[in-house]
């Protein structure tokens, strides 16, 4: 499952419409609109039915939001555990024996 295409999702809920998701990701509404059918295809789901030019969530996009919500905080925890280790140097000490001398 594509990582930015669950972030393009969490910003339509949160934003409500695509127009307005579009100015929160920078995208144009077409990218995101294919961003959107993309992940819908990948999950072989709809997460919206569209209502004019309203969006309204189904059970399928629903069931989706913490799912996401958790995949996006484990990225930014890994992230971060990551650039901790990088930031204070540890390095790795292997030592090896062989059996006769112990």
């Amino acid at each position: 499952m594509d990582f930015d295409r669950l972030v393009i999702f969490l910003k339509i809920v949160e934003a409500g419409t695509l127009s307005a998701a579009s100015q929160l990701v920078h995208l144009t509404q077409p990218a995101l609109s294919r961003n959107l059918k993309l992940l819908e295809e990948e999950l072989g789901a709809e997460l919206f039915e569209r209502r004019g030019r309203r969006l309204v969530l189904t059970a399928a996009g629903r069931a989706l939001i913490p799912r996401a919500h958790q995949i996006v905080e484990q990225n930014r925890l890994t992230r971060q555990a990551i650039e901790a280790v990088a930031r204070r140097g540890y390095h790795d000490l292997r030592l090896g024996t062989v059996d006769s001398v112990a």
